[in-house]
């Protein structure tokens, strides 16, 4: 599922009032006023226990949706269904360092080490 894809499929079926960013770089992707969520998504192709998220990304979501009085969501789409968390239900991932692309664009072929972390599918809902 791309992005586009698991945006319409959370707006037709869990946020009806589900509005993209407006900013291109914006440290989220999407909000719901009526669900008081302030959300990030990503799909990913392969499906993995824990998901992985960068650390930047994970802070700026979290300060930015609390300035606003919303909940941060982190949304994932895998092969074997989409999976939410509420960042200020679950703890916080443990962070280290990892040796990877600079983006996820595969003609950019660039590495990176980034700070990640990986939240465990037990403390996710399933959407």
């Amino acid at each position: 599922m791309k992005e586009l894809e698991l945006f319409e499929y959370l707006r037709d079926n869990h946020f009806p009032d589900l509005t993209k960013s407006e900013g291109t770089f914006d440290s989220f992707d999407c909000y719901s006023n009526e669900k008081n969520s302030y959300i990030e998504l990503k799909s990913r192709a392969t499906h993995y226990p824990d998901l992985l998220i960068e650390r930047s990304k994970y802070h700026r979501l979290v300060a930015e949706a609390m300035l606003l009085c919303l909940d941060p969501w982190y949304i994932n789409s895998t092969p074997e269904g989409v999976y939410g968390f509420d960042l200020t239900r679950v703890p916080e991932p443990a962070w280290e360092e990892r040796f990877m692309p600079r983006t996820t664009e595969f003609a950019n072929r660039d590495k990176i080490t980034k700070v990640v972390g990986f939240l465990h599918l037990d403390y996710a809902v399933t959407l």
